[in-house]
């Protein structure tokens, strides 16, 4: 019997159902048809957004928000009392070397040895850009210490690997053997609830990609050139520490680049098919931090206020995100890092503003959606689709460049010829199965161009 989600695996995107990026009133309806069958629902009601918002209710959508979150300052110290609470007592910390020299890892140690844990090993091996084989090996070394659990200390891609080496060393296997939606086992011959992973902590050490309180797991694999997804309720973090302090030496160009991370995650999850209002109350919310702290984060790294809110913003941006609520800025930055290595946040600051124009265009429902998030920013959202796209993207822009962010993926080493296969490989991902408007493969040749 196939595990639930089984069918989900490299699912493609649906037919073209609009004119190019641009256009004013592409025929272009919603991705019911093609949607993650584990995601299913109804599509997005009208009035839902806009003037009449609240008065319609939604058919259908899920949310949780298993992840216990402890946000505060000097809150290191007590890493070791708190994960306790979760059934933690031999903890493998993963890392990387960048953060360890920084002496964080060495406060970490001491909170959870505090807490009357013991510290089974370290794992610092993690890259900027993680992969499969390094969580293989953060599995084994967490099996060989005889830990029961892990600590994540750093950015995206230190969390990412350790919810991808608990699952290796909880239910055995390679991540390709996981991949997909709801693959986890399950009791009941794949009926009943996941089967539980190790206890798992996250600490947070930059304010972006929110996978300390995510379902999601994104790891590259090498061998065949693509980002893996993993999405199952068992992958999001038992815990999630937010201290400013943990951010204390997060380089500007950095913190830049994440916080454009979390503004996508807020932007997509708001107009993406998969909205709710959950997530919406999340999203919305993380704007309006992003717009009070996002450059006060980056231009004073010593400002612990924006620092700490920016924690909060990120893990608040996320939530929409682990029930399916992203779009095609995602569809088009995961084969770009995962092909020619460019920083997930730089290339979702680079591709975001032309995907605004090409989503706000499609329907007066999807425009009240991004009339929603420019408001929250403090933008003229004025007009119809075609101008609140302008407008909004426009604004994404000029933070941009105010951050001192790249602009077009040229600068970061994509190449025109590259093109035609990173359209193909955005096709594919799933999160163009629920973007407000299905593009094409051409349309995606067009928005890569646009970004150039």
């Amino acid at each position: 019997m196939a595990r639930p989600g089984e069918r989900d695996r490299g699912a493609g995107a649906g037919p073209d159902q609009g004119q190019g990026p641009g256009g004013e009133d592409p025929q272009a309806g919603t991705a019911d048809e093609a949607r993650l069958p584990a995601l299913q629902g109804p599509a997005r009601v009208p009035g839902s957004h806009g003037p009449d918002r609240g008065l319609t209710f939604k058919d259908f959508y899920q949310f949780a928000s298993p992840t216990r979150v402890v946000c505060g300052r000097e809150l290191l110290a007590s890493a070791g009392f708190e994960f306790a609470k979760q059934g933690a007592e031999r903890v493998l910390v993963v890392t990387d070397q960048v953060i360890r020299a920084t002496g964080l890892v060495e406060k970490v140690e001491g909170g959870v040895a505090d807490g009357g844990l013991e510290v089974a090993g370290i794992f610092d091996d993690v890259p900027q850009d993680s992969d499969t084989a390094v969580v293989t090996r953060c599995a084994e070394q967490a099996m060989e210490a005889g830990a029961d659990s892990f600590l994540a200390v750093g950015g995206g891609s230190v969390i990412d690997t350790t919810k991808g080496a608990n699952v290796v060393f909880s239910h055995g296997g390679a991540i390709p053997d996981w991949e997909g939606v709801f693959q986890l086992p399950r009791e009941r011959d794949g009926m009943g609830r996941p089967l539980p992973l190790a206890p798992l902590g996250a600490i947070p050490t930059t304010a972006g990609t929110g996978s300390e309180a995510s379902p999601v797991a994104v790891i590259k694999d090498s061998e065949r050139g693509v980002k893996v997804l993993l999405l199952d309720f068992p992958l999001a973090p038992d815990l999630a520490i937010l201290d400013p302090e943990s951010t204390a030496t997060l380089p500007a160009p950095i913190a830049a680049a994440t916080g454009m991370d979390a503004l996508t995650h807020a932007i997509e999850g708001v107009t993406s098919t998969e909205w709710s209002p959950h997530g919406d109350a999340h999203a919305l919310h993380a704007l309006r931090l992003i717009s009070d702290n996002l450059e006060r984060a980056v231009g004073d790294t010593s400002d612990e206020d924006a620092r700490g809110n920016m924690l909060v913003a990120a893990n608040l941006a996320i939530a929409p995100t682990g029930f399916g609520a992203t779009g095609i800025t995602h569809s088009m930055s995961h084969p770009c890092g995962a092909r020619y290595g460019v920083p997930h946040g730089v290339a979702n600051a680079i591709n975001l503003p032309p995907v605004i124009e090409f989503n706000a265009v499609v329907s007066e429902e999807v425009a009240d959606q991004f009339r929603d998030a420019a408001e929250v920013l403090g933008v003229d959202a004025r007009g119809g689709g075609q101008r609140i796209g302008r407008t909004l993207a426009d604004h994404v822009r000029e933070l941009r460049g105010r951050l001192g962010l790249p602009g077009r993926l040229s600068e970061v080493g994509v190449p025109e010829e590259g093109i035609s296969r990173l359209a193909e490989d955005a096709m594919g991902e799933g999160s163009t199965l629920v973007n407000p408007r299905q593009p094409s493969e051409e349309d995606f040749v067009e928005l890569f161009q646009q970004a150039l």
